[in-house]
């Protein structure tokens, strides 16, 4: 099994595991209260599991708690994984990034895992990736803020990390949105399922490469 597989089936299984445990602590006296322990767990395994880009939904999702809801966000923003038709931006992409963030921590000057050591293009362009997500997300946020003015904050963000991501759910303020709102909505959902980092591909201008190089230079950072 190669590196990339082995990355993917690790971050998933995590995922899973996280989203299901979080989930089960804040709704099993709440939105799962209904349900049996068992019932409730394999409930709360469903929820981390479809906000993942599944699209689907087996409880209210205006009942569920305000925790719960970021962690939705959170996992709904990861999203699926990379060669296939789910959004988000992709678990590979998160892996990469919190290892080489444990690396810096560390002081090692490479990202290793599984014995094997990560490329720098791949780092380069995962942080590319969250990055460009981050801003598409908050600027749309921004956006709907000023748009539907009436609307909870909480309400609008989740909307735009399900759009994003091309998740499906919402906290049942998608029908009530003004035109402006639907066509922010619909703009964010164009640029996640395409992905911010495509588009400036194809429209940015490629540089040549020229037989020379720059000095190279630290920068202060932090």
């Amino acid at each position: 099994m190669n590196l990339n597989s082995r990355i993917i089936l690790a971050t998933t299984f995590i995922l899973l595991f996280f989203g299901t445990a979080i989930i089960y602590f804040f709704e099993y006296d709440g939105a799962l209260k209904q349900h049996s322990t068992f019932g409730a767990i394999v409930e709360a395994f469903f929820i981390s599991a479809n906000n993942r880009t599944a699209g689907f939904n087996t409880i209210d999702v205006a009942t569920i708690s305000a925790p719960t809801i970021m962690i939705c966000m959170f996992l709904m923003w990861i999203g699926a994984s990379p060669a296939s038709t789910g959004g988000g931006i992709k678990t590979s992409t998160f892996a990469i990034a919190a290892l080489n963030i444990l690396s810096l921590a560390k002081g090692k000057k490479r990202t290793e895992i599984f014995r094997r050591e990560i490329g720098e293009h791949s780092i380069r362009r995962a942080f590319s990736i969250i990055a460009l997500s981050l801003i598409v997300v908050g600027f749309g946020i921004f956006l709907l803020v000023i748009v539907e003015p009436k609307k909870d904050l909480m309400s609008l963000a989740f909307e735009a990390f399900s759009a994003y991501s091309t998740v499906g759910l919402s906290l049942n303020i998608t029908p009530t949105l003004s035109p402006a709102g639907k066509a922010i909505i619909i703009a964010i959902m164009f640029v996640g399922r395409v992905s911010m980092f495509s588009i400036l591909i194809a429209v940015m201008k490629r540089e040549k490469y020229y037989n020379y190089r720059y000095p190279k230079e630290e920068i202060l950072i932090n």
